[in-house]
């Protein structure tokens, strides 16, 4: 099983976060910025669905697609925390002006 990865959209001048995390059973969830938790049959149905929404994955962003994206790289990291209410509140952040 794999373990969690964090996805990234920006919006204007927000970013916003989605956890994908696969399951034991194949099936996997997206928990995303709008507090929501999303259940796909399968961790390619989960993945799709955040391309489609314009996510990228986190660990495949670039320093170059970084400012592309509005931000800077070294600047931003997923949220961390075991309390899902926190780590909502980390889940969306205003960016610097360019």
């Amino acid at each position: 099983m794999s373990e969690e990865q964090w996805w990234v959209v920006t919006f204007g001048d927000m970013l916003h976060w989605a956890r994908l995390t696969p399951n034991e059973d194949g099936s996997a969830d997206v928990f995303s910025a709008n507090g929501e938790t999303e259940h796909f049959p399968n961790e390619d149905e989960a993945r799709t669905a955040l391309l489609d929404a314009d996510y990228r994955a986190f660990d495949g962003i670039d320093e170059d697609d970084a400012e592309l994206m509005g931000f800077d790289l070294d600047s931003v990291a997923p949220p961390r925390s075991d309390d899902e209410d926190d780590l909502l509140e980390q889940m969306t952040m205003k960016l610097p002006p360019r």
